[in-house]
């Protein structure tokens, strides 16, 4: 009996010490579709955009399923295609590294500069697999011109959506669809923007 109790014990406990621990996944988007729409015309801009180095070390945990949780890196996972996106709106694009340093900004040619905020959640409802079904990507850039003027600051927020059916060969499945769909809306959101049409 007293065996039994012990194993019992020693059973939950490693259920417990399993429990709650982070896997990791990414958020990188699929950048095949990160594309032109027919019709829109690329703006006539050079923008720089700004991702700091301590930005991009930053992980971020959120929940997943079954009582467990994901880890992940908003900021270096979705640079590429942050970059890609800008670069399908706008003439060109260059990667900023010190905002504050007049001489590389000069240099660089840009007319805009775009700093990005990322925010994230995730959930799901099955009790018995980790990988979140639902996540939210949520992307607020602020535009200055060279000078250090705000003209607009633009929040796009990304949804995804995955079935275990869907994911059991992808993990990251629901978050790469948020990152798709935070930067397709970015891109809208981009040529909507009467500040940036000037």
């Amino acid at each position: 009996m007293f065996r039994r109790i012990l194993i019992l014990t020693s059973s939950i406990a490693f259920a417990l010490l399993l429990g709650g621990c982070a896997h990791p996944i990414s958020m990188a988007p699929n950048l095949a579709v990160v594309q032109p729409v027919a019709g829109n015309p690329v703006l006539d801009k050079k923008v720089g955009y700004h991702i700091s180095a301590a930005a991009k070390a930053v992980e971020v945990t959120t929940p997943g399923g079954g009582g467990d949780k994901v880890r992940y890196f908003p900021y270096r996972d979705l640079e590429p295609g942050l970059y890609k996106a800008l670069g399908v709106v706008f003439r060109d694009v260059a990667k900023i590294n010190n905002p504050a340093d007049a001489a590389e900004v000069g240099a660089s040619g840009i007319n805009l500069l775009i700093t990005p905020e990322i925010t994230t959640d995730s959930s799901s409802e099955s009790p018995f697999t980790w990988p979140p079904t639902s996540f939210t990507v949520t992307l607020t850039c602020q535009i200055k011109d060279i000078q250090g003027k705000t003209l607009d600051t633009l929040r796009v927020e990304g949804r995804g959506q995955a079935e275990f059916s869907e994911f059991k060969t992808n993990f990251s499945l629901a978050a790469v669809r948020a990152s798709d769909d935070a930067l397709a809306k970015l891109m809208v959101a981009l040529r909507q923007s009467t500040a940036l049409a000037k």
